[in-house]
């Protein structure tokens, strides 16, 4: 089964949030290597950063997350697929046509959503219920089959 995961998802790969056990069991479960999209660098990079904005992470666990994340990519545990731009984002509008109005997503899950078809994906990898909704009408399997539990916070 080929996956595609969500960037926040990926993010919790890199610094522990509350359900990075979860994550970390997803992509566990996933053969290498995942998809690292454009979108992704710049997502998992800026996510990454805005924790340090917003106090959530030190300069020095910043630095250690974006290098993990660039060990990653030079093992080959992830890796930037040929993705076709103009293609996903037709895609990404032809989705987001049919089912924003349903569903609420924004358009960055869509043009996730958008990628994981273009790509070949089966599977799509999220926590966020809008986007799952999204991929599920996309035809796409979705992971977890059920949403993690959250504490209160």
């Amino acid at each position: 089964m080929k996956t595609y995961f969500d960037t926040a998802l990926l993010v919790k790969s890199y610094v522990e949030e509350e359900t990075s056990p979860q994550a970390d069991a997803l992509l566990a479960a996933a053969p290498p290597p995942v998809a690292f999209t454009e979108l992704h660098g710049l997502e998992v990079r800026t996510a990454l950063r805005l924790k340090r904005f917003r106090d959530e992470l030190t300069a020095v666990e910043l630095a250690g997350a974006l290098a993990l994340l660039q060990a990653d990519l030079a093992a080959g545990l992830l890796a930037k697929p040929a993705l076709d731009l103009a293609a996903m984002f037709h895609r990404a509008e032809a989705l987001s046509a049919r089912h924003v109005a349903g569903t609420g997503a924004r358009s960055l899950d869509i043009l996730h959503v958008a990628a994981a078809v273009e790509l070949g994906a089966d599977a799509f990898a999220s926590f966020y219920e809008r986007q799952r909704a999204v991929a599920h009408q996309a035809g796409l399997k979705l992971l977890p089959k059920t949403l993690p539990a959250r504490g209160k916070k």
